[in-house]
């Protein structure tokens, strides 16, 4: 089972686009849930339910979320993860459309090449100078990887370069899998929303807490992670 863990406040008009085209292009709905963090003082908290609720009608047990107070987001994508029994986790945004058929199964056939599940799949997002960098992405970690890890997604950032420090750890351990096969398309949007966590304060924390915990931590990490690596 995929985790598609989605923190969002402000954007309800996405909710019904992002769940019908990640159940719409995956090979099995039973392979997926979709789990969002909504907070309890949003003004359009009643647009979500609206929505929401109709679609766990018809998806059943795959549509779910959480309503909490307002917090930093990944705060949000590892309480989200930390809910759900899974063998996969996406830390999403709320705006994201699943675009490639049987985009479920694809994610799977990475634990063929490394069963010990330590491993992070980046996807497309239709950005091309992130496809010719191999930058991650989107990222997709595994139950084994938070086993290993202590995390899913790093606690203490605020918002900025989790997808950039899980990255840095799957590649320390020749463990980065891009998938230019899997394309989810996103596009940054510079609302209300977006901007509540873009501002330029929120920046410079979580760039100077990233490269504090790169000094002092990383190695660490790695030391983790490769200790639950099983080499073929």
């Amino acid at each position: 089972m995929i985790c598609i863990a989605i923190p969002s406040r402000g954007r309800p008009h996405f909710v019904t686009r992002l769940i019908n085209s990640a159940f719409g292009k995956a090979n099995k709905i039973e392979n997926v849930v979709v789990k969002y963090y909504l907070n309890d003082d949003d003004p359009d908290l009643q647009k979500y339910l609206m929505f929401l609720e109709p679609l766990k009608r018809q998806y059943k047990k795959s549509v779910q979320w959480i309503v909490g107070p307002d917090q930093n987001t990944i705060q949000s994508w590892n309480q989200i993860c930390e809910s759900v029994n899974a063998d996969y986790y996406m830390l999403a945004g709320d705006e994201i459309q699943f675009q490639t058929q049987d985009w479920d199964i694809k994610v799977d056939e990475t634990k063929q090449k490394y069963p010990d599940g330590i491993f992070c799949t980046a996807v497309f997002d239709g950005r091309e100078n992130r496809a010719t960098e191999k930058r991650c992405t989107q990222p997709i970690v595994t139950k084994e990887w938070r086993q290993a890890l202590g995390y899913f997604w790093a606690p203490f950032l605020w918002h900025w370069q989790v997808d950039r420090y899980t990255g840095d750890l799957a590649n320390a351990i020749d463990r980065l899998v891009y998938r230019k096969d899997i394309f989810v398309e996103i596009k940054k949007l510079k609302d209300k929303t977006g901007k509540r966590m873009r501002g330029q304060g929120v920046f410079d924390r979580d760039e100077y807490v990233y490269k504090k915990h790169k000094e002092l931590y990383f190695d660490l990490d790695v030391k983790r992670l490769k200790g639950a690596k099983i080499e073929s």
